[in-house]
């Protein structure tokens, strides 16, 4: 993906979009922590050193709208830009923030549209089962993949509607759960599925922009690298 400065430069300009909500807040935490974990160790460390601007970023705000590809799409880019431009760490933290508050609400397959009656119960379900969900093994697909994210965006969105329209036969219009809920159900195996996928979405966008602008970061020394005879840290 090659952007050109004056690109970067209208798109630095603009306000950043406020992160739309769709998971709950503690789903949304729960999944960036977890892919936290996932990323290369200096670009973690960073993410650690700021865990509050992290956190208040994923967690996003109320609105009625859920995510789309291209919003995820858009957000990337403007992250990429505001990396290439300049800044300090904790405006590139809160950037990678309001990216995973996208990409985890592109995998909620209760948040296709505005507020509805399943969207309700099922995001109060999934924090009543956050306990129990896991993340399962995925390939790590953005470390050697190409550096263009929309072919997966779409792949994902698509993955959503399926997904919605398996869960619109639990509810019915009034919000009543139909058929079983329990941990054998279709709704916890689209709860598990989702939530999975959401943390390893963000952990896989966030390592195709260290490696797209990784080199512009202000990453923090490993404090656990190993050092010359002089003291000098190894890169």
């Amino acid at each position: 993906m090659k952007l050109r400065i004056p690109l970067c430069a209208a798109l630095v300009a603009a306000p950043t979009a406020a992160p739309l909500s769709a998971w709950t807040p503690r789903l949304h935490e729960a999944a960036t922590v977890k892919a936290v974990r996932m990323v290369p160790r200096r670009l973690s460390l960073l993410l650690r050193a700021h865990p509050q601007i992290l956190l208040e970023a994923a967690r996003g705000q109320a609105n009625d709208q859920p995510a789309t590809a291209a919003d995820v799409e858009s957000e990337f880019r403007t992250s990429l830009c505001r990396i290439k431009v300049g800044g300090g760490a904790e405006t590139l933290v809160r950037e990678v923030g309001v990216l995973a508050h996208l990409v985890q609400s592109l995998n909620d397959p209760s948040c296709t549209t505005g507020v509805t009656p399943l969207r309700d119960v099922f995001e109060a379900y999934a924090d009543e089962k956050l306990p129990k969900l896991v993340v399962t093994r995925e390939p790590f697909w953005a470390l050697d993949a190409p550096l263009d994210p929309g072919p997966r965006l779409e792949a994902w969105a698509a993955t959503k509607a399926a997904r919605a329209k398996l869960l619109e036969a639990c509810v019915d219009a009034t919000g009543k759960r139909l058929g079983p809920w329990d941990d054998l159900s279709l709704p916890f195996a689209q709860l598990q599925l989702s939530f999975s996928n959401s943390v390893h979405a963000t952990a896989n966008l966030w390592i195709l922009l260290y490696r797209q602008a990784g080199a512009l970061w202000p990453l923090p020394a490993d404090p656990e690298a190993p050092t010359l005879g002089s003291g000098t840290q190894v890169p």
